[in-house]
């Protein structure tokens, strides 16, 4: 893990992201990117203000500049950050950007909130979060408003039984030694009487450990009436610190995507979520 990029959108929640992007990356030893992508044409600091394009881009600069020293002096006391954090300002379409920036190989992981500030902002930033979760090349950890970081001991995986992706769960092997935690593989059955197939998951678990022999991990099955609430009910009962759902397992996405709070578990988590591809 050499480098995280932080989006920010200047809101409350875009600073509790990078202050938690800040100490994630102490941990890990990477580096940070905090980037502000705008538009001429999406000017959401005063839509009856005339300004120019030259204005823009020197505002949104001297904004972004502003919104790093203020984030770097609050965490000074407390890790060394200076060097740790670089700017960039882009211009076009957030999501779409976001996106390609994920692409060009240069970030390892995304941080950003789950939402932006209120009213008209935060229905376009936490689009934005929707979309570059669902499409982004790199993972993707969404943090929801007021989060504050703690050490990472307990990650929540949400599987099926299916499909064993290899390549997240090497990506997963090594994040999770890298913050020495626990991984949780949950899989669950979208049926409160149906009970767990012992031997499946037998099988799935002696499959997982020869496909990544460093991981640590305990394989839990749980029923319930919807995938969104078999998650959430055990992140809340176990304690979880993140939870990761993996796009590549399509029918797991499927199966979220048909639930109607299924946008709730991205854009409203109750705890940090990773999204990997």
């Amino acid at each position: 893990m050499k480098k995280i990029l932080v989006p920010t959108d200047f809101s409350e929640n875009s600073k509790c992201a990078l202050n938690y992007a800040i100490e994630l990356a102490e941990q890990l030893n990477a580096l940070i990117t905090v980037v502000h992508v705008y538009h001429p044409s999406i000017n959401h600091m005063n839509e009856y203000m005339i300004i120019t394009d030259n204005e823009l881009e020197a505002i949104s600069r001297e904004r972004l500049d502003e919104f790093v020293k203020n984030e770097k002096l609050k965490k000074q006391n407390e890790v060394m950050v200076a060097d740790r954090i670089e700017q960039k300002l882009e211009i076009g379409f957030a999501a779409e950007k976001l996106v390609n920036m994920s692409k060009s190989g240069e970030y390892d992981m995304i941080v950003m909130g789950a939402t932006g500030s209120t009213g008209l902002l935060e229905m376009v930033f936490g689009k934005v979060s929707l979309h570059v979760a669902q499409s982004s090349a790199c993972p993707v950890l969404l943090i929801p408003a007021g989060v504050r970081f703690e050490p990472i001991q307990e990650i929540m995986y949400a599987i099926e039984y299916e499909l064993v992706n290899e390549n997240c769960l090497l990506q997963l092997e090594k994040l999770s030694n890298k913050l020495v935690a626990n991984v949780h593989l949950v899989h669950v059955y979208e049926d409160i009487k149906k009970k767990s197939n012992g031997a499946k998951s037998s099988l799935v678990e002696k499959t997982f450990q020869q496909k990544v022999p460093n991981l640590k991990f305990t394989m839990e099955a749980i029923s319930s009436d919807s995938v969104v609430h078999g998650l959430k009910e055990y992140a809340r009962e176990k304690n979880m610190d993140w939870m990761v759902l993996v796009k590549p397992q399509r029918k797991l996405w499927q199966r979220l995507l048909h639930s109607s709070k299924a946008n709730e578990i991205i854009m409203n988590p109750q705890i940090p979520l990773m999204v990997m591809h």
